[in-house]
């Protein structure tokens, strides 16, 4: 068979037999040399694997060895104690700062409403800090029968079953469309969609506005009707939710003139703001209809 091949490779060779099986014995030197460089590189490769498996090992090893929690500092909370806040969660001196994540302090929100976000910092060698933002509670509203304070995101922070519990809290009172529910720790859930997006509209158009300073209460039942008192004695009748921004501007700047100085009650008609009717009543009960 050999020689078959032999005399084949002859036909298209015109130099000795000596040139042809040199060149065949370099042909076999590429193939052996080209073979050892692949075998190597799949050997370094390998290696390299290994090393970084025993790197990657070591440092595990190390973290949870020399890094163990010996401090658990809570910053950020006034309402509630360093004890109040660990309780609710499963972290304890003794592991590693390694084994602890962001994860593990995400029921602190749902267990102390007041905390709107957790998270947790290292600092090592070996203290762990939980880091708190609380919510400010800024609206009251009654559903049920009972007051629920929320934030201004519209989440619940607490429940009060006697108006005389919120006496030195300044808080803006909501008389809210319907809702589906309201559950501490969590934001109010409205019947609609479209309602839950133009009473964040519309809140959010309150809170920017120079207005918000002198609100007592907000009346968002009707998103055709809206109305709001002012500084518990006016009661002020915006209409629709158009240029809501421009009449609630219109209206702080009316209530700073000298013509209300005297503190009398009265009804604003402001569905125009450039012209906002005015009728002073000493005798005048505010409230919403």
């Amino acid at each position: 068979m050999n020689q078959s091949n032999n005399r084949r490779e002859s036909r298209f060779f015109t130099g000795n037999q000596s040139e042809l099986q040199q060149i065949k014995s370099k042909e076999s030197l590429q193939k052996f040399v080209r073979h050892n460089r692949a075998k190597k590189q799949l050997s370094r490769f390998g290696y390299t694997v290994v090393f970084i498996a025993i790197c990657v090992v070591f440092i595990i090893i190390c973290l949870a060895v020399f890094f163990k929690i010996k401090t658990i500092e809570v910053v950020g909370t006034t309402r509630y104690s360093a004890e109040q806040v660990l309780s609710v969660v499963d972290i304890e001196e003794g592991l590693s700062l390694y084994e602890v994540s962001n994860r593990d302090v995400q029921a602190i929100p749902k267990k102390l409403a007041y905390i709107h976000s957790a998270r947790i910092v290292r600092k090592l060698p070996s203290t762990l800090v939980i880091s708190v933002i609380e919510d400010t509670p800024v609206y009251v509203s009654e559903f049920y029968g009972e007051f629920f304070i929320l934030s201004e995101e519209l989440r619940v922070l607490d429940r009060v079953f006697d108006r005389a519990e919120l006496e030195g809290m300044t808080l803006v009172e909501l008389v809210l469309p319907t809702i589906n529910s309201a559950v501490v720790g969590e934001t109010v859930e409205f019947e609609a969609d479209v309602t839950r997006r133009y009473v964040e509209a519309y809140l959010d158009a309150l809170e920017g506005s120079d207005l918000f300073a002198k609100t007592t209460a907000f009346d968002l039942r009707d998103r055709f009707n809206l109305a709001v008192i002012c500084e518990g004695i006016y009661l002020v009748d915006f209409g629709n939710g158009d240029e809501l921004g421009t009449k609630f501007t219109a209206v702080a700047g009316m209530l700073e003139n000298e013509v209300f100085a005297d503190k009398i009650p009265a009804t604003i008609d402001a569905n125009d703001p450039t012209e906002c009717a005015v009728i002073k009543d000493p005798g005048a009960e505010i409230a919403f209809n």
